[in-house]
């Protein structure tokens, strides 16, 4: 038989056992209610009162050292993780996925997606409206961090820097020849500073039981480190720079010719 897939980026969020129970729910409980009625034929075929025992449901927790399975969200230790995993995946699947099989995927530094398959035409139309649930669902339980990400966001911090010194430099008279001239480094440098960001703001936050994630520490180090010589470089500029009617700018332009 033909199988139908769909896949959907899903929102950014910060993960813990509240978000993973609201999962469960609209999978366990909404998708049988909204396939209720192919639900029924198929248990009715193989003579079963419902389709529990035609259901697997499973939460997997990847960290460095180990993978550990539950059966539903309830079992988890904590409301929050104990150490920072590497990734959650949520499986779920009616009659041995050939009905219908989801996978949703939270990983580090990695846009959270949810995968869903089936055989049957009929299901295939009602997909869509699987994810938009969940994307509802998660959404309730999003960060800001998304904002980070945007392609849009991100060139707007990268021009923004540099404009600011075009601008502070030409308002103080600064040469505008050696001032344009100087822009390739800080546009390298500010461009570093920019990609750093969503390394610090990833899409999926783990919320674990320490306050301060200790990964974050060399994240934090490298931003701070790139902050400090763009202010270093963009002092190196203002302050060294010659202006337009000084001896110095009359002198390097007759070279130029």
């Amino acid at each position: 038989m033909e199988t139908f897939s769909y896949q959907r980026v899903l929102p950014s969020c910060t993960l813990h056992r509240a978000l993973l129970v609201a999962i469960e729910k609209k999978l366990v409980l909404g998708i049988p209610i909204l396939m209720q009625d192919g639900l029924r034929k198929i248990t009715k075929g193989l003579g079963l009162d419902d389709h529990k025992k035609l259901e697997q449901y499973t939460i997997t927790v990847e960290t460095k050292k180990k993978n550990v399975n539950y059966k539903c969200a309830k079992e988890l230790p904590s409301p929050y993780f104990e150490r920072q995993p590497k990734q959650v995946k949520i499986e779920y699947a009616l009659c041995a996925s050939k009905f219908i099989a989801v996978e949703i995927i939270f990983s580090i530094n990695e846009r959270p997606r949810v995968y869903m398959t089936t055989q049957s035409p009929m299901v295939e139309k009602m997909l869509p409206k699987i994810a938009d649930a969940l994307c509802e669902s998660i959404a309730a339980y999003g960060n800001r961090h998304k904002i980070i990400h945007s392609p849009f966001v991100q060139s707007f911090l990268l021009l923004t820097i540099p404009l600011i010194v075009i601008a502070y430099g030409i308002y103080n008279d600064i040469d505008v020849f050696f001032l344009y001239s100087s822009m390739g480094w800080l546009c390298l440098l500010s461009l570093a500073l920019v990609k750093s960001l969503p390394q610090l703001f990833p899409w999926v936050t783990f919320e674990t039981k320490r306050r301060f994630k200790l990964n974050r520490i060399p994240l934090l180090a490298k931003f701070s480190i790139l902050s400090v010589v763009v202010a270093c470089y963009i002092a190196l500029i203002l302050l060294n720079l010659p202006r337009t009617d000084s001896s110095d700018t009359v002198m390097l332009a007759g070279l130029f010719g």
